[in-house]
């Protein structure tokens, strides 16, 4: 196997291992009385907690990725979300059993902006496209959650303790393979630094000669000093509040979608519930997997996946027949996958405007895991009102945003790293070499048209 596709297999097996180790406590949730006393609220709070760790860990990662090495820090996260699974196997009381969640998340919010920023590195590095990268990354996501549920049923027998102490040892051996998958010098960070000023030289050549003494220094810190640096937040908020959108929804089908689907069942509903969950999942993988093979522009992505999403929500409104609800989700799941694919490569592509990208990446993320909190929270209140309002409601404001950025695209008609995604790779073949001129100075401040 090549260098870079090990280091790639690597990074993708950390991705599975985080998204595993989300869901496979779900299966375990009756244990939590016997095991720790955990009752209803502790319940709650169990998986509360831990998305709120893993939520508010994300800036801090992002800020330690900036200031230290992406390899190193995914590492020690991987470790402190291993020594969490280890705690949680052990816990005997309530206490013991949050405060183990709470380890676990802040090391799976940790290690989120170092996989995004090892992700950029390799696809530097190997000259992969991103849209490529994304749709794998987001695939072993999708597979991750399928893993998770599927080893703890199949390890029912060997129990909680023994399942997450093996899943701990797991872990900090992915956290291992990390260090081996991330590129550790910051070498190419340079190289984009330097390689904007002949760009930044060409349109100056029609400029006062004054210009000329400055091209090194600089014109390379352009971007530093203008307005691309005070800007980048605003794109990563703006993505981040399209990815908490996507999870918002997503999270809140979790707990009312098996409940509407048992209201229509006329056979076993948990039966039921796993075919349209499953079959939803596995359009997600597919669709990202595909959608990552063809770079179409992050508008275009946004607006499908809005649409399909609005239609999707809306269609299970119809009807609690498990067939129709089963068609309606993986309409659904594929609009969830497209945006899903959207933000990511936004955010990945954001880096071409910005030395932040850690930071970025950290907002993102802490702005995006918020949908996981809020979604069970408003789809189990909306139930209660009505049984189709939920699905009617998210449905109608996914359309309103569909309008809101056909509206916004009428002015400003291209996303941040539209220039960047096609710059080092995939521009490099269209434009030749216009393409490297446009990564640095527009992503940001004023993106492109493409």
């Amino acid at each position: 196997m090549k260098p870079g596709r090990r280091r790639i297999a690597l990074l993708l097996a950390a991705v599975i291992s985080v998204n595993a180790s989300y869901t496979v406590m779900i299966p375990f949730v009756p244990d939590l009385e016997d095991r720790a006393g955990a009752g209803p609220v502790v319940v709650a709070l169990t998986f509360a907690l831990f998305a709120g760790a893993k939520a508010l860990a994300q800036p801090v990662g992002g800020w330690w990725v900036d200031r230290w090495r992406a390899d190193r820090v995914a590492m020690l996260s991987m470790l402190t979300a291993a020594a969490g699974i280890a705690l949680t196997a052990l816990a005997r009381d309530s206490a013991t059993l949050l405060t183990a969640r709470v380890v676990w998340g802040i090391g799976e919010g940790l290690v989120s902006p170092a996989l995004y920023a090892g992700m950029t590195a390799l696809c530097r590095q190997h000259e992969i496209p991103t849209s490529r990268m994304m749709g794998n990354f987001g695939s072993a996501a999708v597979a991750g959650f399928l893993l998770g549920p599927l080893i703890a049923g199949a390890a029912v027998p060997v129990g909680l303790t023994g399942l997450f102490l093996a899943g701990a040892v797991i872990t900090a051996a992915t956290a291992v393979g990390l260090v081996l998958a991330i590129p550790g010098q910051q070498a190419p960070q340079p190289e984009e630094e330097t390689e904007p000023a002949p760009a930044a030289d060409a349109p100056a050549a029609d400029a006062p000669a004054a210009d000329a003494p400055a091209a090194d220094a600089p014109a390379a810190d352009a971007p530093a000093a203008g307005p691309t640096p005070t800007r980048w937040w605003v794109w990563a908020l703006l993505l981040g509040g399209l990815d908490m959108f996507t999870f918002l929804v997503y999270s809140a089908l979790e707990p009312l979608l098996p409940e509407y689907l048992s209201s229509g069942a006329d056979s076993s509903a948990r039966t039921v519930i796993s075919a349209v969950f499953v079959a939803g999942l596995a359009v997600s993988g597919l669709a990202m997997w595909l959608l990552g093979r063809f770079t179409l522009p992050l508008r275009t992505l946004a607006a499908t996946g809005l649409g399909f999403t609005a239609v999707g929500l809306c269609a299970m409104a119809a009807t609690a027949h498990f067939v129709a609800v089963g068609l309606s989700f993986m309409v659904y799941m594929f609009g969830y996958a497209t945006l899903f694919l959207t933000a990511r490569r936004g955010i990945v592509e954001l880096k071409a405007a910005t030395s932040d990208d850690g930071k970025a990446f950290g907002l993102f993320g802490l702005v995006s895991d918020l949908g996981n909190v809020l979604g069970p929270l408003l789809g189990v209140a909306l139930y209660a009102v009505n049984h189709r309002l939920p699905f009617l409601l998210l449905g109608a404001v996914s359309g309103l945003v569909l309008l809101a950025l056909a509206a916004v695209a009428r002015r400003r008609t291209g996303l941040p790293g539209a220039a960047a995604q096609s710059g080092p790779v995939a521009g490099a073949k269209a434009r030749g070499a216009d393409a490297p001129a446009a990564v640095p100075a527009t992503t940001a401040a004023e993106p492109d048209g493409r």
